[in-house]
C-alpha cells in the first residue's frame, strides 16, 4: 500500500476511487453497458488508432529528448502518463475545433499563466485518503447543483438563490484550500523547490509546447482533408480541372500556413471560371487584408477598419470576421459577427438572436448594422436590455454618444432617425408572425 501512495497521491488515488465507483453504479443498466461499448468501439476504428499511434510515437521522441537534456526521468512516468490522458487525448480529439494558429499560443499562455503555479500547489499540498475522499463529492455535488440551477434560473427566478448558496459554499472551500496551500508552502518550502518537483511543474508546459508541431500538422492535414472533399462537393456540377485547380491553387498558396487556408476555404465557394483563372482566385483572395487608416469618413474611428473590427469583436456578440471583399457582385467591403443565440434555452421556442454588421471601401467602414430578432414566447423585456448593453458598447467602442431617448424608442418600438455632422443613427423596428426585429444603423458622412 505504501508503494501505491509513493506513486499517486491521494488525491489521484479518491479520484480513481470515486471513478471506478461511479462506473460501477452507471454499468448496472444493460443499455448503459451497450453505449459504453459503442464508445469504446469506435474509439478503435483504424484511422483513429493510426492517427492515435502516431501521437504515441512522437510523445515517445519528445520523452527521448527530454531524457537526452536531463529534463525527464522514469520517476515522471506517471506525470507523463496522466498529461497524456488528461491533456493530449482531449487536445487529440478535439483537433478539428482549431480555427487558426491563435489556438495554439493561447494553448501555451493558458500553461504558463500564473493559475498554473496553483494548479500545481494544489496537486502538491493534498489532503489525507480519507479528506480527499470526502471532499471530492462534497465540491462535485455543489458544482453540479451550481450548473444546474443558473441553467434553470432563467426560467425559474428563486433558483438563482441556489446559485448564490452554491458559489458561496464552494467559494469557502476554495479559500480554506488556498489558506492550506500557503502555510504547507510556508512549512515546507524546501520540499516545493526540490529537484523532482521543478520537473514536475516543468513537464506539462514543456510537452505543450513541444508537441504543438504535431498538433498543427494534424490540423493542417484535417483542414485540408475536408477542404478538398468540400471543394469537390460544391463544384462538382463544374468542369473536373475547376476542382482540380481550386485544389493545387490552394496547396501553393496556402502551403503549411492554416489561416491562409481557412480563409481560401471561406471564399473558394464564389469562384466563378467565367472570370478568373483558378490560380488567379485562389491568389487573390489567399492575401490578408490590407488595413489601412484614411480619411474619407467624417466620423473619425470608421476610417480605422482594424481597431474596429477588434474592439467590436470583444464586445461579447462574436468574433467580426477579416474585412473583405463582397463577393456577391458588388464591390464593397465588408465584415460580420455569426448569430449570437440568446433566452430560453427550448427546443419549442425560437430563440433570439443578435448580429453585428460593417460595410465599406476597403479603407474606410461606411456603416454599422446592429440586428436584434426577438424569437416567439422569449423574454421580451430581457433581449431588450442585452440590445441596449450591447449597444451601450458599441457606441463606445466607435467613439459617439447613444441619443438620448433611443433607449426609450427601442421599449417602446417607435423608429427613430438622428441627423448629426459626423453620421446619422436610424432605428427601424418591424413585427413579423413569430419574429420582433429591431435594427440600429450608424452611417458615416
Amino acid at each position: 500500500m505504501s508503494n501505491i501512495f509513493d506513486i499517486f497521491s491521494t488525491r489521484e488515488i479518491a479520484l480513481a476511487i470515486w471513478l471506478l465507483i461511479f462506473l460501477i453504479f452507471i454499468s448496472r443498466t444493460k443499455d448503459v453497458r451497450r453505449s459504453i461499448a459503442g464508445v469504446v468501439k469506435a474509439f478503435f476504428v483504424k484511422k483513429l488508432i493510426l492517427a492515435f499511434s502516431t501521437l504515441l510515437l512522437y510523445m515517445l521522441i519528445v520523452i527521448c529528448i527530454l531524457s537526452s537534456i536531463g529534463l525527464w526521468d522514469i520517476s515522471l512516468l506517471k506525470d507523463t502518463f496522466l498529461w497524456l490522458l488528461f491533456s493530449g487525448i482531449v487536445l487529440f480529439m478535439n483537433i478539428n475545433k482549431v480555427e487558426n494558429v491563435n489556438y495554439f499560443s493561447k494553448l501555451i499562455k493558458d500553461n504558463i499563466k500564473i493559475i498554473a503555479i496553483w494548479e500545481f500547489l494544489f496537486n502538491l499540498y493534498t489532503l489525507s485518503l480519507i479528506g480527499e475522499l470526502l471532499l471530492i463529492p462534497i465540491v462535485s455535488l455543489f458544482s453540479i447543483m451550481e450548473v444546474f440551477a443558473e441553467h434553470s434560473s432563467k426560467k425559474e427566478e428563486s433558483h438563482k438563490k441556489v446559485v448564490i448558496l452554491c458559489k458561496n459554499i464552494l467559494g469557502l472551500i476554495g479559500l480554506g484550500m488556498i489558506v492550506y496551500v500557503v502555510y504547507k508552502t510556508i512549512t515546507e518550502y524546501e520540499l516545493l523547490f526540490s529537484v523532482s518537483n521543478i520537473k514536475s511543474f516543468l513537464l506539462p508546459i514543456l510537452l505543450v509546447i513541444l508537441t504543438l508541431p504535431y498538433f498543427y500538422a494534424l490540423a493542417l492535414y484535417l483542414n485540408y482533408e475536408s477542404y478538398i472533399t468540400v471543394v469537390k462537393h460544391i463544384h462538382r456540377y463544374k468542369e473536373s480541372k475547376s476542382s482540380k485547380g481550386l485544389i493545387i491553387a490552394t496547396l501553393k498558396y496556402a502551403n503549411f500556413n492554416l489561416n491562409t487556408l481557412k480563409r481560401i476555404w471561406k471564399y473558394q465557394v464564389h469562384f466563378d471560371s467565367s472570370k478568373e483563372t483558378p490560380d488567379e482566385y485562389i491568389r487573390r483572395v489567399a492575401k490578408k487584408p490590407k488595413y489601412v487608416i484614411s480619411d474619407k469618413a467624417k466620423l473619425l474611428k470608421f476610417n480605422d477598419v482594424q481597431t474596429i473590427v477588434n474592439s467590436l469583436s470583444e464586445i461579447g456578440i462574436g468574433k467580426l470576421d477579416e474585412w473583405h471583399k463582397s463577393y456577391a457582385g458588388d464591390d464593397c467591403y465588408l465584415s460580420m459577427t455569426n448569430y449570437h443565440k440568446f433566452g430560453i434555452d427550448d427546443i419549442t421556442k425560437i430563440p433570439n438572436t443578435l448580429a453585428l454588421y460593417l460595410t465599406g471601401e476597403e479603407t474606410h467602414i461606411k456603416q454599422l448594422e446592429v440586428v436584434l430578432d426577438i424569437g416567439w414566447e422569449q423574454n421580451k423585456y430581457q433581449a431588450i436590455k442585452k440590445f441596449t448593453e450591447v449597444l451601450q458598447q458599441i457606441f463606445n467602442c466607435i467613439g459617439i454618444m447613444l441619443p438620448d431617448n433611443l433607449i426609450c424608442s427601442i421599449a417602446d418600438g417607435k423608429e427613430q432617425h438622428y441627423e448629426y455632422n459626423t453620421h446619422e443613427v436610424s432605428m427601424n423596428y418591424e413585427k413579423f408572425e413569430r419574429i420582433e426585429q429591431y435594427k440600429l444603423t450608424v452611417i458615416t458622412k
